[in-house]
């Protein structure tokens, strides 16, 4: 795992060497301005355990994407968020004007030696030419990654291990001033198990409510394959988001 490590680290330093250049090289043409957002999220899931999450996105120079998802859980009845699940991603649209982008993911998780590196493409289906004034009525975005190959500690590589498919629909935006959406992600996971391949779903659908500025109520209904007993859930809460 330590090898996929370095490998991982080479692309963070590829992301930050690339906006240096952009800031030392380009200073005739017009300056990329950096963008994205923090999102802090607070739910109580009826499962009996609380979750707090941070989304970050920034936008960078030369089409690149750094994007990652860090959940801290622990039962309700104490304070402590002891188990922590992160989703490390890079993105790189490699053609202009064409919505696929190159991601790899690092995924980092309590205990040990259980941490994955996959890479795989993902397509923007609402940005394709042809779809995309199909979407915009909808006021709907999606994108569907496949992670083509998986690294793993102690384990053999994997191929085609999981798809994400990622959605947020706008409920009527212009008459209620983008105060109410929909949106979330289904992760298909393929596993192998005797020759025969089974599928596991993580999945979790948010409705978010705008109460002022950027805070929103939101109520999410969660599903979670990999839990042991009661794996359906709804989660309720808050979230709000700094733009940037």
């Amino acid at each position: 795992m330590r090898c996929q490590f370095y490998i991982y680290c080479l692309l963070l330093l590829t992301v930050n060497s690339n906006g240096y250049a952009q800031d030392t090289t380009e200073i005739k043409q017009a300056k990329h301005i950096n963008k994205g957002f923090l999102d802090f999220n607070g739910y109580y899931d009826t499962r009996e355990f609380s979750v707090m999450t941070l989304n970050i996105l920034a936008i960078l120079p030369h089409r690149i994407q750094y994007f990652s998802l860090t959940n801290f859980q622990g039962p309700t009845r104490t304070s402590d968020l002891s188990n922590y699940y992160s989703e490390q991603n890079v993105r790189w649209n490699f053609m202009k004007n064409i919505p696929l982008d190159f991601t790899s993911q690092w995924v980092l998780k309590s205990g040990i030696n259980n941490d994955v590196l996959k890479f795989g493409f993902r397509w923007s289906l609402h940005k394709s030419k042809g779809l995309r004034n199909f979407f915009k009525k909808l006021n709907l975005s999606y994108s569907i990654n496949p992670f083509f190959i998986q690294f793993a500690q102690n384990k053999q590589t994997e191929y085609l291990t999981q798809i994400e498919h990622v959605y947020k629909l706008k409920i009527l935006p212009t008459v209620l001033n983008d105060r109410i959406y929909i949106g979330g992600f289904i992760d298909q996971n393929f596993l192998s198990d005797n020759n025969k391949v089974m599928m596991k779903f993580v999945t979790e659908h948010q409705l978010g409510l705008r109460i002022i500025d950027q805070l929103y109520a939101v109520l999410e209904f969660r599903i979670n394959d990999y839990l042991p007993n009661d794996n359906y859930g709804f989660g309720y809460g808050l979230e709000y988001k700094i733009r940037f």
